[in-house]
């Protein structure tokens, strides 16, 4: 697994110029309905996220594997911890936003329950986007639609809020699937911007493709038909 991710992982600092600027056009977008002054995320990666967050003076915190390279990470080291995901992740503070972001799809679909159970008890407030049905991508082993990750939140009382893919798809660099994924999720009874309340929806309303997702899906089933029409 450290192979693989550190194989992944080099492919996103080759695209670290365009992973920097969709995480700070999210930053951007968030900071309108909400502003969190301490940050934790869950998978961050090389940390762009937390790079555009810690730039509007939020404290940040990035938990992922020991398959990053410190030498690559966007963020300090002391900001930095690790942990294996698959596993419980605890810790004795809260923070006033938790954010994951393409990162619940690579882990067993066990741990999936957890894995809400440990952002929510990180923060009243969490940022979440995850793979959906079909969408490629390195270990992706954890598919769900948006509105099943949506009823687990509601199901420990977090509302469900549409604040940023919209907003995201006018960004002409936007990444596609986090035009599609990125979900905003409020505990019940935590004080909203009334900006933000606009952009509550019930979780059936949460799932979505886009055209880019279909697209792949229309590729990838011509070329499975082209492959059985070929001579044997």
């Amino acid at each position: 697994m450290t192979d693989t991710y550190g194989h992944m992982f080099s492919d996103h600092l080759n695209q670290a110029e365009k992973r920097q600027a969709n995480a700070d056009v999210m930053a951007q977008i968030l900071w309108r309905y909400y502003q969190p002054r301490s940050v934790i995320d869950l998978g961050c990666g090389l940390g762009f996220f937390l790079k555009a967050c810690a730039a509007r003076g939020a404290e940040i915190t990035g938990v992922d594997g020991d398959w990053v390279d410190p030498d690559d990470s966007v963020i300090p080291g002391p900001a930095r911890r690790n942990a294996d995901l698959n596993a419980p992740y605890e810790e004795a503070r809260r923070y006033e936003l938790a954010a994951t972001i393409e990162v619940a799809e690579h882990l067993k679909p066990e741990r999936s329950e957890g894995f809400v159970d440990d952002l929510c008890a990180l923060s009243d407030v969490v940022l979440f986007s995850a793979g959906i049905p079909d969408q490629a991508g390195v270990d992706h082993i954890n598919l769900r639609f948006q509105g099943d990750w949506a009823e687990m939140f509601a199901a420990r009382g977090y509302a469900c809020y549409d604040p940023i893919r919209r907003r995201l798809a006018g960004f002409d660099q936007a990444l596609p699937w986090l035009v599609q994924n990125v979900l905003l999720y409020v505990k019940e009874g935590t004080p909203v911007d009334p900006l933000l309340a606009e952009h509550r929806i019930v979780p059936k309303a949460a799932s979505y493709a886009t055209k880019w997702h279909y697209r792949r899906q229309v590729r990838k089933l011509r070329k499975q038909i082209r492959n059985m029409k070929a001579p044997k």
